[in-house]
């Protein structure tokens, strides 16, 4: 059975209808339910086949943007609802087809929130923006957790910034505005060892980092990490404007929009 064979046998159970199908390639009709009960606007969505997996965008972008990085909506308009590389997405299944519906009405309901506030909510589920700086998020994220879970949270919600200090060597983390520890970047370990560790652990937080467990070690990557994850980002939003894409307008403080003053 193939993928959208997969997806159609539980569609009506997800809100959506099959309009048409045929040649690995089909058009559903998906309301997603809204929190009062009230009718909903309809989704016409094209899925394609891929392999063991599948495609999908709106068929026509009518309630969409045809393209918007901030809205998880890639050039030529599919939607990105996970990442690849570490989240499983083949549908082999009937287990496979309800948890990639589920994700698809999450990123629809998403998509009605972020026309409405102009901004991207469930932020610390998004994934960055290219698979760069994706796979350095999610190396940031395992650094962040072994050091506890206030630290995870703190790299969920954006709440860590990396900055250059003095030279190019030293990478400085502060979190909620205050500075934690410096790195050396060339050397990849944290500048001064004899400060007590940052962790979430309290029975051991007033240890010299060196000595507590491999802390500085995972400081030190979650640093050069969180830095890989912004400068990767920063690529990919100028490899965007290398090719003309241009900012759709439907969310603040879109890096697209940059320097796109004037245009008409």
């Amino acid at each position: 059975m193939s993928p959208i064979e997969h997806i159609h046998n539980v569609a009506h159970a997800h809100h959506a209808r099959l309009v048409s199908s045929r040649d690995g390639h089909a058009i559903f009709g998906v309301r997603p339910p809204s929190a009062s009960g009230a009718p909903s606007q309809e989704f016409i969505l094209e899925i394609c086949r891929d392999r063991d997996t599948v495609t999908v965008k709106e068929q026509h972008p009518l309630l969409l943007p045809s393209f918007c990085a901030e809205r998880h909506i890639n050039p030529g308009g599919t939607f990105c609802l996970s990442w690849g590389e570490v989240e499983a997405s083949a549908i082999k299944n009937r287990d496979d087809a309800e948890a990639w519906w589920g994700k698809l009405l999450t990123f629809l309901l998403r998509q009605r929130s972020a026309a409405a506030l102009r901004r991207w909510p469930g932020k610390a589920d998004a994934r960055a923006h290219g698979s760069t700086a994706a796979r350095f998020q999610a190396m940031a994220e395992e650094n962040a957790a072994a050091l506890g879970a206030q630290f995870f949270e703190a790299v969920r919600d954006d709440r860590l910034r990396v900055n250059r200090g003095r030279g190019r060597d030293r990478i400085a983390l502060h979190r909620n505005g205050r500075k934690l520890v410096t790195v050396l970047r060339e050397e990849r370990r944290v500048m001064t060892l004899r400060q007590r560790c940052k962790c979430d652990d309290a029975n051991v937080r007033h240890l010299p980092l060196a000595t507590c467990g491999d802390h500085a070690h995972q400081l030190a990557d979650l640093v050069l990490n969180l830095d890989g994850w912004r400068r990767s980002e920063l690529a990919f939003y100028d490899y965007l404007r290398s090719v003309n894409q241009v900012c759709c307008g439907t969310m603040e403080d879109c890096p697209l929009a940059e320097h796109q003053t004037g245009i008409d």
